[in-house]
């Protein structure tokens, strides 16, 4: 019988280590969290599966080097063409919100995406990263989670100690089902063909977009160019299809021949999948929280898959960080699922949606879609066709804030503003704030003398204050910024929303509109804020 060997305890315990684990152990890292990091598989994936990294996700690891390192290309657009290769709507990038960030949605390699996140994470000493080591059993005991794994090559097992266990570990998910989290259907289940492959340059069809949607009834395929000459095909799995015959490439050519042309390929996979929608009854029990396609899955017509996974990390990581500083009261760490799972709702919602409008396999069904989408296309332009991907707006949460104008800005992602510090520097407001609550300040004037109470109430609360102003002074406070706008967006958002600031939260979502009158002191607009923020958060 084998024993079992005790271990450390963990503040964080990450079971699955996919985009989503990567994530997280990249975050726990950068918050200095004691984390073990376990996955069975001693290597990453080798073939590519997700291909789009969105902004609000870039923006989340922007604290980390490398991502510069992440090879990537810029999506131009996505054409909707019908069965005699027409156009029926362009769906270009334009219209759609960066955040004031560099693209909306970047292509990926995921083999190589990944690689770049675990080489990060492996530079924070407070991370302890264990392929290879497979998870057998999880309970949890008065607040503290204990789970046995196993090394896959000697099969010796392991106990560890741990505050929180996050799920990353996919669809599958052995930690929801070790702990009976049942997992609803969203009846949505539909058979594709993936081919993935390489090519010396770039498609022909490519010239001015770089995704296309050949929604032909007879065999809907979606035709992707990804990263450094990468493409994919999906092909629609129809009746009368075998999974041995259609993976066959005299038979798969068939569909893609006419969209290669004369290009060399090399083909590095086919696969049938059946692309899923499900959720997760609930997203945690105790202090087990599950991320990604653990807590739901959607068809991969948006690109939203891995990008929902990783917003979750996102939004969870800067709450359990809180609580584990005693900043926060354990209870904020219920706003996770209540601001993730609508917005993953609406996202999968839409996913189900697109992917009804690609697969119409009956012509006269087609037809009427053609005919539909030239119409929305026309009228309501690229901005308004998935008003899902604008605005990113969460659940019921922490945040608090009035409709104005009858616009209700809470619950949304903030746009980075880029501000010249006082030495010359120019960064953007997520390089100052990092990963703080911030209050960002329009045009404060006056004295900028802050008392010891009030500097010591923002150090301990992890807050920071820019106060954009004109006529900027030298401040020596490393809680407050004092600077310039390089552009004007700070004003325009203030004359917009009848506001003189914002507080924002540290994922960068919008807490709430700061109002004061001009003569108000700093001190004063620092009470005001934390007797807001005390009604939601419970500041320990």
């Amino acid at each position: 019988m084998l024993s079992l060997v005790s271990e450390t305890e963990y503040d964080v315990i990450v079971a699955g280590y996919g985009p989503v684990g990567e994530t997280c152990a990249n975050l726990l890292g950068y918050y200095g969290i004691k984390a073990l990091i376990l996955d069975k598989e001693k290597n990453t994936y080798p073939l590519p599966r997700a291909i789009t990294w969105d902004a609000e996700c870039q923006r989340a690891m922007s604290h980390c080097e490398f991502l510069s390192e992440v090879k990537t290309r810029k999506i131009r657009g996505v054409d909707n063409k019908d069965a005699n290769k027409k156009s029926i709507m362009k769906i270009t990038m334009e219209g759609f919100d960066t955040y004031n960030y560099q693209h909306r949605i970047l292509f990926i390699h995921q083999p190589q995406f990944d690689e770049a996140h675990r080489e990060n994470a492996k530079k924070y000493p407070t991370n302890t990263i264990k392929t290879g080591s497979e998870l057998l059993a999880v309970d949890e005991v008065n607040g503290i989670i204990n789970c046995t794994y196993k090394n896959i090559d000697t099969d010796e097992k392991f106990t560890v100690k741990s505050k929180y266990l996050l799920a990353c570990d996919g669809a599958n998910s052995t930690v929801r089902k070790l702990n009976g989290i049942k997992l609803h259907s969203l009846d949505a289940d539909e058979s594709w063909m993936v081919v993935d492959g390489y090519t010396k340059s770039s498609f022909e069809c490519f010239a001015e977009i770089d995704a296309i949607q050949y929604c032909n009834p007879t065999r809907p395929t979606t035709i992707i160019q990804g990263v450094e000459n990468c493409f994919r095909f999906e092909i629609a799995y129809m009746p009368g299809d075998t999974i041995e015959e259609i993976q066959k490439e005299t038979v798969f050519r068939k569909y893609i021949d006419e969209w290669i042309g004369d290009n060399e390929v090399e083909f590095s996979r086919t696969a049938v999948y059946s692309f899923h929608a499900a959720a997760a009854e609930k997203w945690s029990i105790g202090n087990i929280f599950l991320l990604g396609d653990a807590a739901h899955q959607m068809p991969p017509f948006m690109g939203q898959g891995m990008n929902s996974g990783c917003r979750d990390a996102e939004n969870l990581l800067w709450k359990i960080n809180g609580v584990l500083k005693g900043l926060y009261s354990p209870k904020i760490l219920a706003s996770y699922e209540s601001e993730r799972k609508p917005h993953v709702a609406r996202i999968t919602r839409a996913a189900i949606k697109m992917g009804s409008v690609i697969n119409a396999k009956n012509k006269f069904k087609a037809l009427i879609r053609n005919t539909a989408l030239r119409i929305q296309g026309y009228i309501k332009g690229n901005e308004n066709i998935f008003p899902i991907l604008n605005g990113n707006r969460l659940g019921k949460g922490i945040h608090k804030m009035p409709k104005i104008k009858n616009v209700s800005l809470e619950r949304y992602y903030f746009n980075e503003i880029n501000v010249r510090l006082h030495d010359g520097r120019i960064l953007s407001t997520d390089q100052v704030l990092e990963k703080s609550f911030g209050i960002i300040i329009n045009n404060l004037k006056g004295s900028k003398k802050l008392s010891e109470k009030y500097l010591k109430i923002l150090n301990d609360h992890q807050f920071k204050i820019i106060n954009v102003s004109n006529d900027y002074q030298q401040s020596n406070y490393n809680n407050y910024i004092s600077c310039e706008e390089t552009h004007n967006d700070m004003q325009i958002f203030c004359d917009k929303y009848e506001c003189d600031g914002v507080i924002l939260r540290p994922d960068k979502y919008v807490y709430d509109l700061l109002t004061f009158n001009k003569s108000d002191s700093l001190e004063t607009i620092i009470d005001k804020v934390f007797n807001n923020l005390k009604e939601k958060i419970d500041f320990n």
